[in-house]
């Protein structure tokens, strides 16, 4: 019995540890006009933590021509802008890339622009990115998931992509929302499970003794 009380109380405090959590924001504000080219924005990450969620939250707009400005919201051109030729991607520190938005697939909307909108990012959303831009809390192209346990210290790339001169994508700011833990990396489900599942394993063994 000795034995299984020590082990319940290394249980306790090994999930206690893993639980311990904290969130950072980094942001990058620096205005910018995309038309028929790449550009990237980098937000930088301060502090090592072991990545449990993170969703990014991109301001943009799509109009057509002319640009709104850095402190415009309404679509000044009296065209319909195409905003399907667009593509958002994020990679982290260590290479690994998710696609946010898709050229010619997330966005087939052709009428009027929306303006300036604020689309965040995030796994957990009721809804798909698209098919119109529109402001909102919507699951990306790919999962955010992938940045799951990795460190997330280092500097983050934001690629935006406008394949189509005319019809400019402009870009306000970027906020990474990242919840984290510190010490030892997190253990897999499967392992987690695992592990528990040996613990009990044990207890009952040092009851019978």
């Amino acid at each position: 019995m000795r034995h299984a009380r020590q082990f319940a109380a290394f249980a306790f405090a090994f999930l206690a540890c893993a639980g311990a959590s904290a969130a950072v924001v980094a942001t990058n504000t620096s205005y910018g006009v995309i038309d028929g080219t790449l550009d990237t924005r980098t937000l930088t990450v301060a502090e090592h933590g072991w990545i449990t969620d993170l969703n990014i939250l991109v301001e943009f707009s799509k109009c057509d021509d002319p640009p709104i400005g850095p402190n415009g919201s309404a679509c000044r051109g009296p065209g319909d802008p195409f905003e399907e030729e667009i593509a958002f991607t994020l990679t982290g520190p260590d290479g690994r890339s998710v696609d946010l938005v898709l050229p010619y697939e997330t966005y087939t909307g052709a009428t009027r622009g929306a303006g300036r909108v604020s689309v965040n990012f995030d796994d957990e959303a009721p809804d798909a990115v698209g098919p119109r831009i529109a402001s909102g809390t919507f699951r990306p192209e790919g999962s955010l998931g992938l940045f799951d346990r990795t460190d997330m210290f280092g500097s983050w790339t934001l690629s935006l992509q406008d394949f189509s001169p005319g019809d400019p994508l402009e870009f306000f700011s970027a906020s990474l929302d990242i919840s984290f833990t510190t010490g030892p990396a997190p253990v897999p489900e499967p392992a987690t499970l695992a592990m528990l599942g040996l613990g009990l394993l044990g207890m009952r063994a040092a009851r019978r003794r």
